[in-house]
């Protein structure tokens, strides 16, 4: 019965405006989180270049920021089509 009910549901999928605002809010702490590693992380040391130290912030802030994108959107999704629904038990 519940199956039959999302059946006339509109599927948005990847499109989802949910989905899509998350994503571009991730999008919005990458580069927040980008301008903050430049600024504040970024230094040259006897050890490593000022080059090094901007290529290992970048790789860095984006592996975690994609990690963490993809967490979230495929908790979201899984939300989006639930695989338990509730069953209502009707007493007469």
């Amino acid at each position: 019965m519940a199956v039959e009910a999302m059946a006339g549901a509109a599927c948005l999928g990847f499109m989802a405006p949910g989905l899509v605002n998350g994503a571009v809010c991730w999008l919005l702490v990458g580069i927040f989180a980008n301008y903050m590693a430049f600024k504040y992380v970024v230094k040259e040391t006897p050890k490593i270049t000022m080059a090094e130290s901007k290529s290992l912030a970048l790789v860095v802030v984006w592996a975690s920021t994609i990690c963490l994108w993809l967490f979230w959107s495929f908790v979201y999704m899984h939300q989006m089509v639930p695989l338990i629904f509730p069953v209502h038990i009707i007493e007469k």
